[in-house]
């Protein structure tokens, strides 16, 4: 009779129990730093596709301390992306393979400035994070950008390139101050 109950007593408690979630409300801070168009964004680690190649790499030795080839800390690195209303701007190091060659001179790391095209943003109330995507090019290279904003303003950068392998970074997103 012991039996029977505890177990009925278990899968109760076990059905009862769910996680809960959090609704950011419509004057959550993250609604106007977003909708402004004005921000900009640090990584804290670059997330590298891991490839035959890369692996290489970090059993040569070549990964920064702290670091593993999968992640790498970029803490103090002074990378960002910046979005201020149609421009975007990036400036942030590249870990991974070229598919195509390259000429001499090409940007090593993910470079560029000018005007974004097909810009995408929406908040996800599922997932309760803002989507932002778009594209840009550059001399070398064509980048599409893919931004997902969390209420507590973390952040992850996919960037996908024509000509090399896609790297990911996490980070921060702060509001540009306009008193510079």
């Amino acid at each position: 009779m012991k039996t029977p109950l505890l177990l009925f007593s278990v899968f109760f408690m076990l059905c009862s129990c769910k996680s809960s979630k959090t609704i950011i409300s419509d004057s959550h801070p993250i609604h106007a730093l977003v909708s402004s168009k004005s921000f900009e964004f640090t990584a804290t680690s670059a997330n590298p596709m891991v490839t035959q190649g890369m692996a290489a790499i970090a059993n040569g030795g070549l990964v920064p301390p702290g670091s593993t080839i999968s992640r790498i800390d970029l803490t103090g690195t002074g990378n960002f992306l910046e979005i201020e209303g149609d421009s975007v701007s990036a400036n942030l190091p590249y870990f991974g393979e070229r598919q195509f060659g390259g000429g001499y001179g090409s940007a090593t790391g993910i470079e560029f400035n000018g005007l974004r095209e097909n810009y995408v943003q929406e908040f996800n109330t599922d997932k309760q994070k803002y989507t932002i995507s778009f594209q840009i090019n550059n001399s070398s290279d064509r980048y599409m950008v893919y931004v997902d904003i969390f209420p507590n303003l973390s952040c992850v950068i996919s960037v996908n390139m024509a000509n090399r392998n896609s790297i990911q970074y996490n980070g921060s997103v702060n509001a540009i101050d306009k008193g510079q």
